[in-house]
């Protein structure tokens, strides 16, 4: 089987983003990684081809994956990695997050 392209955008000061890039660290997966906080273009390309303002996201060969809980459940399953605890579910003080796992902008 043709391995995938993923791709993950993520912003700065993200809680969301934050327990994604945890999740991956701990379970040593490294996928390039797209800042929009550093890049107009990759913030552009974000709203344009995912259809939404939201962070984190995860393009699986093109299409969008957005809330944390549903990547981390993708990257647990791909990688065959240990699911994450729910500790860290709660956005920080001052976060645009929505309840369901993910920041706007």
């Amino acid at each position: 089987m043709a391995e995938k392209d993923l791709q993950l955008y993520v912003k700065n000061g993200c809680p969301y983003c934050h327990k994604v890039l945890s999740f991956m660290d701990t379970n040593g997966i490294v996928l390039p990684l797209h800042n929009i906080d550093e890049s107009a273009a990759d913030r552009d390309y974000l709203v344009e081809v995912g259809g939404k303002r939201q962070v984190p996201c995860l393009f699986i060969d093109g299409k969008a994956m957005y809330e944390s809980d549903d990547i981390i459940a993708y990257l647990s399953k791909e990688f065959s990695a240990a699911s994450a605890g729910e500790e860290n579910d709660a956005p920080s003080a001052g976060a645009s997050c929505t309840i369901g796992g993910g920041c706007s902008f």
